[in-house]
């Protein structure tokens, strides 16, 4: 296609533009794999790579902000949770069994009522 069609058509575009808010040329790195992709799915469209570049963008943009992803943990996260788990799980035992032999178990009971109504509250599931 020539140079000057892609221009013509790309100009439809134009309208979405804001007066004084110009179009600047960016970089952008693509390796020769992915741009060749690029340039297939802009030529199915009939439209120049650049422009479906930036239609693609904008769209993907602009649903990311509509709805927000979800943050994901990473295993390095899963694994730090986990640990810090069983460590409070060890010693939530020795305390656990600390306080019943002291004869201790309401206040034990107080606890564990109160750490799991902080755990529903902090999943979401609210108060009872």
């Amino acid at each position: 296609m020539a140079r000057n069609a892609r221009k013509a058509r790309g100009k439809s575009n134009e309208t979405r533009e804001r007066a004084g808010d110009p179009r600047r040329s960016r970089t952008i790195r693509f390796s020769d794999s992915e741009w060749q992709l690029v340039e297939d799915a802009a030529l199915r469209q009939g439209i120049p790579a650049s422009q479906l570049v930036r239609t693609v963008m904008l769209a993907a943009v602009e649903e990311r902000l509509a709805s927000p992803a979800e943050a994901s943990l990473t295993p390095g996260h899963l694994a730090l949770i986990e640990a810090t788990y069983r460590a409070v799980y060890v010693l939530a035992t020795i305390n656990r069994d600390e306080m019943l032999d002291a004869e201790r178990a309401n206040e034990l009971d107080e606890i564990v009522e109160d750490a799991r109504r902080t755990m529903r509250e902090t999943m979401d599931e609210g108060p009872e």
